[in-house]
């Protein structure tokens, strides 16, 4: 005969730790992200092992891993939560004019410049009591950052093999271009090799791209090198003179130079004007990308954070249209 719980001396709050150890498999981590100490979390482990009987959580090389009684219980665990949450539901209320919140967003610095400067206009106006705290994404990339609890979002690349307790939606699509000081002899050549051949006076001929040192965009050592790969299937490779960690710092490196930067075509129009740059058509293809916006499902039903995203994801759109 199955042996029964004592429902009365259940702590709801040991299924949320079970959850989020669960979910990030690791007591540190899943400490964080409920806002408990690692020290509570621990003992949250112990009694949840008590309760159920079982080592839920067993360590190996590659971390904790769960055991079948735990990957069994899991899903019915997030059914009774998700539950509890409907009940509470009328409480849940967001109203932007009036209460005050601050919403953590992991940013990479070029769709920071991009979208921040009406973004935070836009939340201003609407919802004066809300504060955006950005972390950049320089040591550790957003998502990972979603994953760790650290922040409540972030605005990244499309991501690959997203875990399943992450969400996203498109916020604007984005390519590379080439970027150089108007004056460069790259511009009259493509000027030059474009109306000979009848084709796009924009376009750098390929002997031209390989011909120039590049300064090139690296903030963080496992950022993707897009450009790199494409050339890398064709059998070349360019000449790179500068790394930098800045976008910012990139394109004001490029006046009275011949270097080349590859570039995000959104905000580049944005400063070239100003630092006297153009924009030109690479010659190899590099594929254009989503930016997005990804958070953690436990979001899913906060009613300040569907606020959030819908404001960012419509002012990406906004600006897409410009």
């Amino acid at each position: 005969m199955a042996k029964s719980v004592n429902m009365s001396g259940i702590d709801l709050n040991l299924l949320v730790a079970f959850d989020a150890l669960m979910e990030h498999k690791n007591v540190t981590r899943a400490a964080r992200a409920v806002n408990l100490s690692q020290p509570a979390m621990s003992n949250a482990l112990a009694r949840l092992r008590d309760l159920f009987q079982d080592e839920l959580l067993v360590r190996s090389p590659a971390g904790m891993r769960p055991t079948p009684r735990a990957l069994e219980a899991h899903e019915a665990v997030q059914n009774v939560l998700a539950a509890i949450d409907g009940v509470f539901d009328t409480a849940n209320r967001f109203d932007p004019a009036k209460d005050a919140r601050t919403f953590h967003v992991a940013m990479a610095e070029d769709p920071s410049l991009f979208l921040l400067p009406t973004l935070t206009r836009r939340i201003a106006a609407a919802a004066p009591r809300i504060e955006l705290d950005i972390v950049s994404t320089s040591i550790l990339p957003g998502v990972e950052l979603v994953q760790a609890g650290e922040v409540e979002a972030c605005v990244a690349m499309t991501p690959k093999n997203l875990a399943k307790e992450l969400r996203f939606a498109p916020v604007f699509r984005e390519r590379l271009v080439a970027v150089v000081r108007k004056d460069h002899p790259i511009v009259r050549n493509a000027k030059a090799s474009g109306r000979q051949a009848g084709e796009n006076e924009n376009k750098i001929a390929l002997k031209d791209f390989l011909a120039f040192p590049h300064v090139t965009l690296r903030p963080s050592n496992n950022a993707p090198r897009r450009v790199d790969d494409a050339l890398a299937k064709i059998g070349k490779e360019r000449k790179i003179a500068v790394i930098v960690p800045h976008f910012m710092v990139l394109l004001y490196l490029l006046p009275g130079t011949d270097m080349i930067a590859c570039v995000a075509e959104k905000l580049a129009r944005r400063v070239a004007p100003e630092l006297g740059l153009v924009l030109l058509e690479m010659p190899v293809r590099v594929p254009a990308y989503d930016v997005c916006l990804v958070w953690h499902r436990r979001f899913d039903q906060d009613r300040g954070h569907m606020w959030l995203r819908d404001t960012i994801v419509s002012e990406g759109r906004e600006l897409s249209k410009e």
